[in-house]
C-alpha cells in the first residue's frame, strides 16, 4: 500500500474521518463519556463505513475500535490510515508530548494493511516549549516510518484560540515547520483566509527533505456549511483535498437509530457528494 491508494487518479484526498474516540465520547455523551461502550463505538463506525465510505477515497481509523474490527467491512479499493497517537490531549493539549498508543507500533500499524500512519499534535508554534517538544516527536516518527517505508500525514492541530489570535499566521507558520519535516501528508485546518491557503500551500510545495507536500484540510468539527465555504476556498488555492469527520456525519451519529437511515442518505451522503465535486471542479 502507498500514499496513492488514499487519492484518486487526479491526486485528490476524499477521505472519511471516523478515528475518533474520546472525541467521540464527548461529542455524543458530554455528561457521561464513559457511558459510550467500546461495542457501541464500533457499531457506530460500521454504518458509517457501510453508507458512505464506497464514495470516499480512504478512511481514516484507529487501532482501538477500528483496527482490525472494520478492516474487512472495507468497500474495494478504499484504503485506510490508521492513527498513531494515545488519547488524554483534550483536556490539556500542553500536559505532555504526543505519545504513541500504549502497545502500538509503526510496525504494526503497516502490518494491519494501512496505507499511511496518521499522527495528530496538539500545537502552536508560538508556545515555544511545548512546540518543540512536539516537533521533536513529530520527526522521530516521521523517521521510523521512512525506515520501514511506511507513508506518514502530520496532523499539527492548534488549540485556545482567542479571538485577537492570528490564525493565518499560526497555520502557515505550522504547515511551514511540518513540511520541512518531510511527512507524506499534512492534515491542517482553514488557514483563516484566501491568502492563508496560498500562504500553506506555499510552504507545502517548498516541502521537506523529500520534496513537496500534499496537504489536505480538516472539519474541526464545525458546522457542515462553514467547512464546504472554506474547503472551496482552501482547493482553489492549490489544498489537495480533504479530511471530514463530525461535520459530516454528527447530526447522524446523533439521530436515534430510526432516523438514522433517513439522515444518512438525505443528509450525510449528499454532504459527501458535494465536496467530492468541489475536489473535481478545482
Amino acid at each position: 500500500m502507498a500514499l496513492a491508494d488514499l487519492c484518486d487518479s487526479r491526486g485528490k484526498f476524499s477521505i472519511l474521518a471516523i478515528d475518533h474516540r474520546d472525541s467521540l465520547r464527548a461529542f455524543l455523551r458530554p455528561d457521561d463519556p464513559d457511558s459510550l461502550s467500546a461495542a457501541e463505538i464500533t457499531a457506530l463506525k460500521a454504518e458509517l463505513i457501510d453508507g458512505v465510505a464506497d464514495m470516499a477515497s480512504g478512511v481514516m481509523l484507529e487501532p482501538e475500535y477500528s483496527i482490525p474490527q472494520l478492516v474487512g467491512a472495507l468497500p474495494s479499493g478504499v484504503a485506510f490510515l490508521a492513527a498513531l497517537e494515545s488519547q488524554g490531549y483534550l483536556s490539556d493539549p500542553e500536559a505532555s508530548p504526543t505519545t504513541m498508543l500504549d502497545g502500538w507500533s509503526v510496525e504494526q500499524a503497516k502490518a494491519s494493511g494501512a496505507a499511511s500512519a496518521k499522527l495528530l499534535l496538539p500545537y502552536r508554534p508560538d508556545r515555544v516549549e511545548h512546540a518543540q517538544l512536539q516537533e521533536a516527536v513529530a520527526r522521530d516518527i516521521t523517521a521510523a516510518c521512512q525506515a520501514i517505508d511506511f507513508p506518514i500525514a502530520l496532523e499539527p492541530l492548534f488549540y485556545g484560540l482567542a479571538p485577537d489570535d492570528d490564525r493565518v499566521a499560526l497555520v502557515v507558520e505550522t504547515a511551514e515547520r511540518f513540511a520541512a519535516i518531510g511527512p507524506d501528508l499534512l492534515k491542517l485546518p482553514y488557514p483563516g483566509s484566501e491568502s492563508g491557503c496560498d500562504g500553506v500551500t506555499a510552504a507545502a510545495q517548498s516541502g521537506g527533505p523529500n520534496g513537496p507536500v500534499p496537504w489536505a484540510m480538516l472539519s474541526g468539527g464545525g458546522s457542515f456549511d462553514d467547512f464546504a465555504e472554506t474547503f472551496a476556498v482552501a482547493a482553489t488555492a492549490g489544498c489537495s483535498g480533504f479530511m471530514v469527520g463530525r461535520a459530516l456525519w454528527g447530526e447522524w451519529a446523533r439521530a436515534t437509530p430510526a432516523e438514522r437511515p433517513r439522515v444518512m442518505n438525505e443528509t450525510v451522503c449528499p454532504r459527501f457528494e458535494d465536496l467530492v465535486a468541489i475536489t473535481v471542479n478545482t
